[in-house]
This record gives C-alpha cells, sequence and structure tokens, in this order.
C-alpha cells in the first residue's frame, strides 16, 4: 500500500498495530516504526490507534509509554481503560490494574466483562481474596455469572487465593462450561493438592464429550506430580501424544521430570531428558536440580547446574539452588566460589516480598522493610 503512493488513514492503521501486537516478541521495532509514521501523518490523535498502541506496548513490557499514551488521551472510551488495565495484569503489575480499575469507577465509566476478567487475574496473582470477592459482588450486579470467561476467572482466582470451595461453587454453577472450564478446575484442585479430585473431573469431562487440550493436560500432570503418582502420570502424558495428537510443550517436558524427581526416580528423570525430541530449557533442568537438592545427589546436580550456567548465565536461581545443594553437602569453600561468580556477573538475589490484603487494600512488605506506619492497622 505504501510503495502504492497510497496514504494509510484512521482506520487503516489500528488493525496494522493490532498485528504487530500479536507478534510482538518478533515485531516490536515495527510497531514503534508504524506508530512514528502514524505521528507523521497526523492520526495518531485518533482514540482507535492509540488503544491498539497502548495495547501495543502493554505487550512489549513498555508500561511507562502505554501510561503516557493513555494518560494523554483527550478522549478515553472503555477499549482505552481495557487496553491499559490488561497492559498492568499481563505484566504482573495487578496492584496498578486494580488501582486503576478503582478509578475506572470513580469516574463512572461503564466496565465490561472483558475489564473483569483483566481485574480478577489481577487479583489472582496478588492473593487479593478480598478484592476478589468484592468483584464477585459486582459480576453479580452486572449478571455476568454465567459468563464463561469472567467464571473462569473466578475459578482461578478463588483457587489461587486459597478457597477452594468457593472456586468450586462457581464451576458448579456455570452451565455451558467450555475446556477453558474444566481446565480451570482441574489446575484448582491440582494447586492444593487435591489430586484425586482433579483426576475424577478430568474423566468427567471426558465423559461428558469435552475434549482435552494442551493446558488441560498440563494441569493434570500437575496433579500427578504433586500426588507423587508417577505411573498415572505417564498414562496421561501418552494418552496425550497417541491418544490426541497434540504435541507436548516444554512445560509439559518439565512436568514429567519434575514427576520422576519427586519420586527419587533422578536417572529416569535424567534419561527421560536425553530422550526428548527438543532440547531442554532452564525450566527442565531446573526441576530436576531441585530434587537433585531433595535427594543429596550432589554429583548429578554439578553436572545440571554447569549446563544451566551455560543456558542461561545470568539466571540468579540455579546459583541459589546450588549454592543450598553445596550447603547441604557441607561444602562451604563452593558456596564460597558460587557466590563469588554471582559478584563478578553482578548477579543479585531479589529480595523476598509479601502483599497483604487489609479492608481490600494491598500493601506491599519486602524482607528487611523498615517500620510502617500503616502496619498496626494491617
Amino acid at each position: 500500500m505504501h510503495h502504492s503512493g497510497l496514504l494509510p488513514d484512521n482506520y487503516t492503521f489500528p488493525f496494522v498495530i493490532r498485528s504487530c501486537a500479536v507478534i510482538s516478541a518478533v515485531k516490536e521495532n515495527l510497531g514503534e516504526v508504524i506508530h512514528a509514521y502514524g505521528i507523521k501523518v497526523g492520526v495518531d490523535s485518533d482514540t482507535s490507534l492509540t488503544n491498539s498502541l497502548i495495547a501495543l506496548y502493554g505487550k512489549c513490557g513498555h508500561l511507562d509509554t502505554s501510561r503516557a499514551l493513555f494518560d494523554g488521551m483527550f478522549v478515553k472510551n472503555l477499549v482505552s481503560w481495557n487496553a491499559m488495565i490488561a497492559a498492568y495484569e499481563q505484566n504482573n503489575i495487578g496492584r496498578l490494574a486494580i488501582k486503576l480499575f478503582r478509578r475506572m469507577l470513580c469516574e463512572r465509566v461503564e466496565y465490561d466483562h472483558i475489564t473483569l476478567v483483566s481485574v480478577i487475574s489481577a487479583c489472582s496473582s496478588l492473593g487479593a481474596l478480598g478484592t476478589g470477592k468484592w468483584l464477585h459482588q459486582l459480576v453479580k450486579k452486572q449478571e455476568l455469572e454465567t459468563n464463561v470467561s469472567v467464571s473462569n476467572a473466578l475459578i482461578d482466582m478463588y483457587a489461587k487465593c486459597g478457597s477452594i470451595e468457593l472456586a468450586e461453587d462457581v464451576f458448579e454453577k456455570l452451565p455451558g462450561k467450555t475446556v477453558v472450564s474444566w481446565t480451570s478446575i482441574i489446575s484448582a484442585l491440582a494447586y492444593h493438592g487435591r489430586a484425586t479430585d482433579a483426576l475424577k473431573f478430568f474423566s468427567t469431562m471426558k465423559e461428558e464429550g469435552v475434549r482435552p487440550n494442551s493446558l488441560t493436560f498440563t494441569a493434570v500432570l500437575s496433579a500427578c506430580r504433586h500426588a507423587g503418582l508417577v505411573d498415572e502420570g505417564r498414562k496421561h502424558f501418552e494418552s496425550m501424544i497417541n491418544d490426541y495428537s497434540i504435541v507436548p510443550r516444554i512445560e509439559q517436558f518439565a512436568s514429567m521430570v519434575d514427576l520422576h524427581g519427586r519420586a527419587g526416580r533422578l536417572t529416569e528423570a535424567y534419561r527421560f531428558i536425553e530422550m526428548m525430541p527438543v532440547q531442554a530449557d532452564a525450566s527442565v533442568w531446573g526441576a530436576l536440580l531441585g530434587s537433585c537438592r531433595t535427594y543429596d545427589n550432589f554429583e548429578l546436580a554439578e553436572l545440571i547446574a554447569e549446563k544451566l550456567f551455560r543456558l542461561d548465565p545470568q539466571d540468579v536461581t540455579s546459583y541459589v539452588m546450588m549454592s543450598h545443594v553445596y550447603a547441604n553437602a557441607g561444602r562451604s569453600e563452593d558456596v564460597s566460589k558460587l557466590r563469588n561468580l554471582m559478584r563478578e556477573r553482578e548477579l543479585k538475589k531479589l529480595p523476598g516480598h509479601s502483599v497483604v490484603e487489609a479492608n481490600c487494600r494491598l500493601h506491599r512488605f519486602l524482607v528487611d522493610s523498615k517500620p510502617r506506619h500503616s502496619w498496626p492497622t494491617v
């Protein structure tokens, strides 16, 4: 179009920007170029275009740019608010997603099911049960309880906030359950260590004619590994490939390695990795390193650590885990060497933190935080 001498307009740009957002990991610079071209031809103030840009920069992790675009809009519509809230949620900054939603309510902007899905998902990552329950009341007020996307988000939120009974209640009341609904409840039960119930739901799902997808099997394998059901896990892994023609993803390979490792079958886990049709990444090797620490297999741990250090020299987790392995073995000199190596590579372990909810407000505390005036309230 450009080479033909035709100028794009405010209808053309949003479609192109949305395409960039879909492939953001590869085409991030292209999105910026198109943004600059939009400014050049004078369509940068168009609301639809700005909404698309907010989503694009959000998916690329450039939240400051997304927020600057959002704040600079003369006219914001529902899509604008949804795009900015989703950008925060997708980048695991749930606190700001919830804060922006509260501002949205204060400005009396009407929200929809898309808004609620993002904010409920933000509560999931924060463990903000009180805020999640408040959002559930808004769902009921808007008569969105039968909306599958909203209900799936509620199931996930309640499960991750420790209220599995409420998650089950939402699931049972949901008509027209989809594969996502079933996967959500199976994952929730697995998350809470109820492997038997998770596998029963999986059987019921298949009996009702709902075909499991790759994410369903990820949840099923998670249930098996947390319960130490090695043979059961192997059966479902093979069924996924042979009965459903699903190509295993790296997280499923990692689950199988963790399944064997947790059961102390470290040699089998290592052989499984060697037979994988794809190259094992840090998540796969990391799963086995954790098991080596549990079962004090120091030789295998060193072998795996070397692979992890080559795969991702900047991943602090591998160094910390190997340091614990050496400490358990009483090898203080090796612990010191590893810490020196971390200093040379300027690697630091991020401080632990907690998010505490009080009166539907979120308070974040770092390890060794200084006292705050709000602590007595919290």
